[in-house]
């Protein structure tokens, strides 16, 4: 009895990152999670700003993944500034800067120090729009980028995927 009991149980840990990520949904599930550097990222232990996503004005679009771990936040961000986004519509992750889309990564240490990865461009990604309900003020799509911090390390956040309200 005691053996059938323990087939039961649920167990996450055994699960491959990917499969750790939220489905690919279009519902406004308020769900995201990526892989960086093969390892999941996903909401949560950060507060109340774990995941967060805003289209201001159908022009202004930003999307942050953040998870709090052993007291270091890691927070993956997805941005397009200045341009309504179009379903099924791919755009380049590129610079920061106006009119720009582009990724980044950033670890937050506990005494506040932190390490910021941007794509640029030569080290670029991707975002795609699956989904969009203006009158639902839904929002999901996929995305993946390579970023590099000032000191030249590089980092992969890939299967990036979001079905956010805004």
């Amino acid at each position: 009895m005691l053996l059938l009991l323990g087939a039961c149980d649920k167990d996450d840990s055994s699960k491959t990152p990917l499969e750790q990520l939220p489905a690919l949904t279009s519902v406004g599930a308020n769900t995201a999670g990526c892989l960086v550097n093969g390892e999941a990222l996903l909401p949560k232990g950060a507060g109340t700003n774990k995941l967060f996503c805003q289209y201001n004005d159908q022009n202004d679009f930003s999307v942050a993944i953040s998870e709090k771990i052993n007291d270091q936040i890691r927070t993956v961000n997805v941005a397009s500034l200045n341009q309504k986004l179009e379903v099924n519509k791919v755009y380049q992750l590129k610079e920061c800067g106006d009119d720009s889309k582009y990724g980044e990564y950033i670890i937050i240490y506990p005494d506040f120090n932190h390490v910021d990865y941007g794509t640029n461009s030569t080290i670029t990604g991707e975002l795609k729009i699956t989904n969009h309900n203006i009158d639902k003020a839904t929002i999901s799509g996929t995305f993946w980028f390579d970023a590099v911090n000032k000191s030249g390390d590089k980092i992969q956040v890939r299967e990036g995927r979001f079905d956010m309200e805004y």
